[in-house]
């Protein structure tokens, strides 16, 4: 743990130096901030401490200052990580899942139900004709009845009952 925070010390070091180096806005800010704390400095100095105090343009240089370098130091400042969002990926996570078991659920229930046997009502028995002709109990008596009827019509001009 000590050598890793070393190593992010060393690393936060190394970018501090280069952006003093290298970006003119820090370079601008920290020139700023010296010379207003300079100014302060000698106009705090010559006056007595009562006089000094109720200084408005002292306040105003010493509050230019304190400006100039957090905003010098906020950017050597290394960028913030993101932040992990671990609680959202475990509820997004969370969710997921039970989508994925609810899923599971139906397709189960829906393969149970179509591997399972539909229950048939028997088919009832053919009940006798009052008029003394047949009833047909499937497709192939119900196309010879028509065919029986359409050749008694042809031959007699009066459909059978």
């Amino acid at each position: 743990m000590g050598k890793k925070r070393a190593d992010k010390q060393r690393e936060q070091t190394k970018f501090a130096f280069q952006q003093l180096l290298e970006n003119r806005e820090v370079q601008a800010h920290l020139r700023t901030g010296a010379i207003r704390v300079h100014e302060a400095w000698s106009r705090a100095t010559g006056r007595p401490f009562s006089h000094a105090v109720e200084d408005k343009k002292l306040y105003d240089k010493v509050r230019e200052a304190a400006t100039s370098l957090a905003r010098a130091a906020k950017l050597l400042a290394p960028e913030p990580e993101p932040p992990k969002h671990t609680g959202r990926k475990l509820a997004m996570i969370a969710v997921a899942g039970g989508g994925a078991a609810v899923l599971k659920k139906r397709r189960a229930s829906k393969r149970a139900a179509a591997s399972e046997p539909v229950p048939v009502a028997p088919m009832p028995a053919p009940h006798p004709d009052p008029t003394g002709g047949s009833q047909a109990t499937t497709a192939t008596d119900v196309m010879a009845d028509s065919d029986r009827d359409a050749a008694q019509t042809a031959s007699h001009g009066e459909p059978a009952q």
